[in-house]
């Protein structure tokens, strides 16, 4: 959510071990059990023509049964696929339509003629849960707030299950679908049962389950009261562990500010130990119009992580420890406090995710990504991206991805299927074309993210002198490192002295420049020739070209690791270890500076530093030897040693192909 806050600037480094490796307020979008896995595949950023189109209100919801697209939301009106300006055809669908997920025909006989809103909606593979805040389904007011539906759209009058108040999120998982929102019963028959906020029911006949009784209470800000209520929630794919998300304090009687993960693993839910306060009121200060700013919350296809979306305007950003207007990534198994990463839109709120594996899909009415240090405008290291984005799942960064979506209050439904990513928003334009509030980006017709395969030993060597002129040579070494021959030299097309650390990927050499710039070019191993230089754009502030805090004409060493996609360097009389996110598919530069765990090594006088077969080499400028150290899950977890002690490790960067 932007807000008219007064422009901040904020350019000073941030140093923090705070990221662990280890409009008005809508209804957020909604969580879908399960998106498909789609590999190493991004989907295409062109739109596919044959969607129809929902001619008012917003689709905040999506689910497929067969080849069968189901949509819900507050509309009351949609249009075949190739008549948007064409009102004749229009046809009556209150709150939920249905179309061929091939053809984009709409359905003429599914119309169950819901008489309120409409926000989440489940599938089995047979039948289909609707929950929301109607008041009738088909004229019949008997049935509120959740429903079971067959595939044609009629009421399973079987199943009998009334919240007393609304219904934000619904979850079938074998015989239990889970249903979260701000009700504190349900009326199941004849039978009215506790159940604060979240409800687990019997998904043949609607009976409130014993099993799932965890209390949601409190609010995460009493300063902002509201109501106690579960916004969204997510059920891993295993089925064994439930994040919610919302405005409570507390889970079970443990203190859970909004967010709370459940083990439900068992006969009878328990609150899990997975926690946080990184999003409880003493550690935000996000815009009190919100009574909770989280939006949504997606685990990934393999459950090992979720991913959340936030609102909340700027509140100081990154430099803040914020978590407003943000997307992280939080691992399921972690014992930490803090998320694996947080991507800053500058102010802007995030709302539907979908994670793939590939890429981490969100929609909202966000203009950038990578922006942690301006409010309401791109800042240093800011990426535009209006309205919908495909991030990094391993750092947060925005992928190459970017086919825009005119933004309004936001994409309220991400859906991966086999076909692609199903978006469903209040806006009609989707990757430049007209598209009414719903449409499909293909998987065919995607790009593959690159592997970046690791660098490992023996190998060769390239090392960039030190002395003005300096050439790039070739040292051969074992597989402990230890040179096994005479340098040679492999490039004297520029003057490499003048270079600040660097590494090789996949074929290309990235390499900062005494100038303080950051660039490329390409190389080949075999004979060392490299291709003409390209900048990669660290984007600058557009208004006064104010530079994310990397210090490039400073450094003595830079490696990429390719576990946790960043960048590792040293800089020159300064002991530590610092990193920064990159992702090499979009070649983005993370924005914010971290300092690495060194492992009590000092590296003041580094003179040249890769990674290879897991340890890093590095040079020195005291006594020219090279040492080697231990380096897993982004650390250095060993001792230093010496490899070669001959005096020649004085290098302005060392690299290693990793190919």
């Amino acid at each position: 959510m932007h807000s008219p806050r007064r422009r901040a600037v904020g350019t000073a480094l941030v140093v923090s071990l705070g990221l662990s490796l280890g409009a008005t307020a809508l209804v957020a979008a909604p969580a879908v059990a399960v998106n498909a896995d789609h590999g190493n595949t991004v989907v295409s950023a062109d739109p596919v023509n044959t969607t129809p189109h929902v001619m008012n209100g917003s689709v905040d919801a999506i689910t497929q049964i067969g080849n069968k697209i189901i949509a819900a939301g507050t509309f009351t009106s949609v249009s075949p696929p190739s008549t948007f300006g064409n009102t004749g055809d229009d046809v009556v669908r209150n709150r939920m339509f249905a179309f061929d997920a091939t053809t984009g025909a709409i359905d003429p006989s599914f119309n169950p003629n819901f008489g309120g809103d409409v926000r989440s909606l489940t599938t089995d593979g047979t039948y289909i849960y609707a929950g929301g805040s109607f008041g009738s389904v088909g004229g019949n007011s008997a049935i509120k707030r959740v429903v079971k539906l067959t595939a044609a759209g009629a009421v399973v009058s079987a199943f009998n299950a009334v919240p007393n108040s609304g219904v934000n999120e619904v979850v079938v998982k074998g015989s239990r679908l889970y249903v979260g929102g701000g009700f504190t019963n349900v009326k199941s028959g004849a039978v009215t049962t506790t159940r604060n906020r979240l409800a687990a029911l019997d998904s043949t006949t609607g009976a409130v389950l014993a099993a799932v009784n965890v209390s949601f209470a409190g609010v995460y800000d009493p300063a902002l009261g509201g109501t106690t209520n579960i916004k969204r929630f997510d059920v891993s794919p295993d089925g064994s562990r439930l994040i919610a998300i919302g405005n409570f304090a507390t889970a079970g009687g443990l203190s859970r500010p909004q967010i709370a993960m459940l083990d439900v693993s068992g006969a009878t839910a328990t609150v899990a130990p997975w926690a946080t306060n990184r999003l409880d009121a003493d550690h935000n200060n996000c815009a009190s119009r919100f009574d909770t700013f989280t939006r949504d919350v997606d685990f990934s296809p393999d459950g090992s992580y979720f991913v959340l979306s936030t609102t909340g305007a700027f509140a100081g950003g990154a430099n803040s420890g914020t978590l407003c207007d943000t997307t992280t990534r939080w691992e399921t198994a972690s014992t930490g406090n803090d998320p694996t990463w947080a991507d800053y839109t500058g102010g802007d709120t995030t709302y539907g995710v979908a994670v793939t594996g590939s890429a981490v899909y969100v929609g909202g009415h966000m203009r950038w990504q990578n922006n942690p240090f301006q409010g309401d405008q791109a800042g240093p290291g800011a990426v535009a991206r209006e309205g919908i984005a495909a991030l990094d799942p391993v750092n947060g960064l925005p992928l190459r991805w970017n086919p825009g979506r005119s933004r309004g209050v936001g994409a309220q439904a991400l859906f991966a299927t086999s076909q692609g990513l199903w978006v469903g928003s209040d806006t009609t334009r989707l990757g430049g074309e007209q598209h009414g509030r719903i449409g499909l980006f293909p998987l065919a017709g995607g790009t593959s993210v690159p592997v970046v395969p690791a660098a490992a030993l023996p190998n060769d060597l390239f090392v960039a002198q030190q002395t003005s002129g300096g050439v790039l040579q070739r040292r051969a070494v074992n597989g402990s490192g230890v040179p096994t021959g005479t340098p040679t030299t492999a490039n004297n097309a520029f003057d490499w002295s003048t270079v600040r650390g660097g590494f090789l990927l996949n074929g290309t050499v990235y390499y900062g420049l005494a100038n303080g710039t950051f660039n490329k070019r390409t190389f080949t191993k075999a004979t060392g020739a490299t291709g003409p230089q390209v900048a990669v754009s660290l984007n600058p502030d557009p208004d006064n070209g104010a530079q994310i805090p990397f210090s490039v004409s400073t450094m003595t060493g830079m490696f990429y690791d390719t576990t946790t996609h960043r960048i590792y360097y040293t800089v020159s009389g300064d002991s530590r270890l610092y990193y920064r996110y990159f992702t090499p598919e979009s070649e983005v530069v993370g924005a914010q500076t971290f300092q690495a765990d060194a492992g009590g090594i000092n590296f003041s006088s580094t003179a040249g530093l890769t990674l290879a077969s897991g340890r890093i080499y590095y040079g020195s400028s005291t006594d020219g030897s090279l040492r080697s150290a231990p380096f897993a899950g982004g650390r250095v977890t060993g001792a230093a040693s010496v490899v070669s002690a001959d005096g020649t490790w004085r290098y302005r960067a060392i690299l290693v192909p990793n190919t």
